[in-house]
């Protein structure tokens, strides 16, 4: 087993040209990858929760060097596991320069200590991408069906948060997915022009920053977690919009 510490992350976003149901379907991600998620758009049912259908997946891969996601980010246009009736994608190469707080993507739940920031931004003028976690602790099936209003309340206000951010000048993409199996933290991805307009949204007064603040006082998650990266590179089109670093 490679226990080696993720210093680079490649982020994928797809469209296929019909929904996919993430309860029956996986994609395998790329071969140099150390670790994967991957699964559907956080589309919202009748209950309030995501449905996990949605023609649209995104996700993350880590890797231990730069030449091994370098090489993924490269490969990602051919690579046939998302070739199916693919109509649009957008792949992004990221380097982590900082995450706090908790989530249970590399097993148990803890710091994420397999990641491993870089010490030294690369490029601290240039796009940034955040990713955010957000799971619940495990619950007998009673305790999980009190629990349903909060988490439902929580995803409600995740995506007027989304919806809120793409009012911003400063906002690129938006994405917020789902990973199986379940129980898997959901992910939330922004992207920013710049660090400045990033922290803005953010953490000034606002729809994300009423959010934290009830967070803080209400606990509407159990545990969140906050990861800043770099990009170094990213290439195709999101919403039919192109979307790079020059």
């Amino acid at each position: 087993m490679d226990n080696r510490p993720l210093r680079y992350m490649t982020f994928h976003r797809v469209r296929f040209s019909s929904a996919v149901s993430g309860n029956t379907t996986s994609f395998s991600g790329p071969p140099l990858a150390l670790h994967w998620l991957f699964g559907p758009q956080s589309e919202l049912g009748p209950s309030g929760l995501p449905t996990m259908v949605s023609n649209v997946w995104g996700g993350v891969a880590f890797y231990g060097d730069l030449s091994e996601a370098q090489a993924a980010f490269a490969n990602a246009p051919g690579e046939r596991h998302f070739d199916r009736n693919l109509v649009e994608a957008w792949h992004g190469l990221l380097c982590p320069i900082g995450c706090k707080g908790e989530n249970n993507w590399f097993g148990a739940v803890d710091g994420a200590p397999r990641l491993a920031p870089t010490e030294t931004d690369p490029d601290p003028r240039g796009l940034l991408a955040v990713v955010t976690t957000a799971g619940y602790k495990a619950m007998t099936r009673e305790e999980l069906k009190a629990d349903l209003p909060r988490r439902a309340d929580f995803a409600a206000y995740v995506h007027r948060v989304r919806d809120w951010y793409a009012t911003l000048p400063g906002t690129l993409a938006l994405g917020l997915f789902n990973f199986m199996p379940m129980g898997t933290d959901g992910m939330t991805f922004s992207l920013w022009r710049n660090d400045a307009a990033m922290m803005a949204a953010a953490f000034r007064p606002g729809m994300h920053r009423a959010q934290l603040d009830r967070y803080r006082t209400e606990h509407t998650a159990d545990r969140t977690s906050f990861m800043r990266t770099r990009v170094l590179n990213c290439a195709g089109t999101w919403e039919g919009v192109s979307v790079s670093v020059v």
